[in-house]
């Protein structure tokens, strides 16, 4: 009786950590568009026959459940709005990506295709982006993440 117990308290704790580093609502439609919400202006979710409504402090957005592929809860933003131009360890200037940070780093296009990994083994590397075609890009490193457009 003690390890069922002690099992249900230590499966709990896990899921109550892991709850407290989500801070985002992403909804994706079927057309390929995402919506992060913070969690933090977060006061409901209904539902009605054609439709999820989440009530914030600031309004309500509403989204038609035929076009609604996934709804999950994050710990980083999915919206490419919501992501940063710059940050310290990542910098887009002059057609050149600027890391600062070892590990790996992915671009991705804004249909979230993969289309550029490098392991970055340097504390700083240069990377050039000219074999990428104009557009808008999320380029992640650790647990950074910025937006550019080429």
């Amino acid at each position: 009786m003690k390890r069922l117990f002690l099992s249900f308290v230590l499966l709990t704790s896990t899921v109550f950590m892991m709850a407290e580093d989500l801070k985002y609502l992403n909804v994706e439609s079927n057309g390929g568009t995402e919506e992060s919400i913070e969690l933090s202006t977060v006061q409901k979710i209904t539902f009605t026959d054609t439709q999820v409504i989440v009530h914030t402090s600031t309004g309500e957005m509403a989204f038609p459940l035929s076009e609604m592929e996934k709804m999950s809860f994050t710990a980083t933003s999915n919206a490419i709005d919501v992501l940063p131009l710059q940050t310290e360890g990542l910098q887009f200037l002059q057609g050149r990506l600027i890391t600062s940070g070892k590990g790996l780093l992915r671009i991705y296009n804004a249909n979230g295709m993969l289309m550029q990994v490098a392991n970055i083994s340097q504390e700083k590397a240069v990377i050039s982006l000219e074999n990428l075609p104009s557009g808008m890009y999320i380029v992640c490193l650790g647990k950074q993440s910025i937006k550019l457009s080429k």
